[in-house]
């Protein structure tokens, strides 16, 4: 092979290169930014009943909001947050500042779960009760998707 045709395929294989990671560096940045459009909302399971679930440290337990002896199942609602299905397109967080729901679950102890959600503005956006406490957790993340995604419509018009 001669010295000129070696040159031509040395260029040519060094175009296609670079148009390769051109495309691939393209596909990477698409796939980025769908990623960060579709942003997983984040849920806040609270330990407990309060007057101001929001930003600020002003939050105040409710009277009466006792667990009449029960321990909170905060660590227990993590896991059905993650193991359910009907949940898995939110994201766990037990930072309340980065919440964009509020989960309050007030465990029964065999007399069945009382549950509410908020947003992060306060506003209950739901409430039901259920004898298992999966089925509360589940209730409320189907709660909670019905209102994001009218959230999102909302602002895509």
């Amino acid at each position: 092979m001669s010295r000129s045709a070696v040159r031509v395929l040395l260029v040519v294989m060094g175009v296609s290169f670079h148009m390769w990671v051109l495309a691939a560096a393209q596909a990477q940045s698409a796939a980025d930014s769908s990623k960060s459009s579709a942003r997983r909302p984040v849920v806040y399971v609270m330990p407990n009943a309060v007057t101001n679930p929001g930003r600020g440290d002003n939050s105040q337990v409710v009277v009466d909001s006792s667990h009449n002896g029960k321990e909170p199942q905060v660590a227990k609602i993590y896991q059905e947050l993650q193991r359910r299905k009907e949940c898995q397109a939110f994201a766990e967080n037990m930072i309340k500042e980065k919440a964009d729901y509020f989960l309050l679950l007030q465990h029964g102890g065999g007399k069945g779960n009382r549950w509410a959600v908020s947003d992060k503005s306060g506003n209950v956006i739901a409430s039901g009760d259920s004898l298992m406490l999966g089925n509360s957790v589940k209730d409320a993340c189907v709660a909670m998707g019905k209102d994001w995604q009218r959230n999102v419509d909302s602002k895509a018009k």
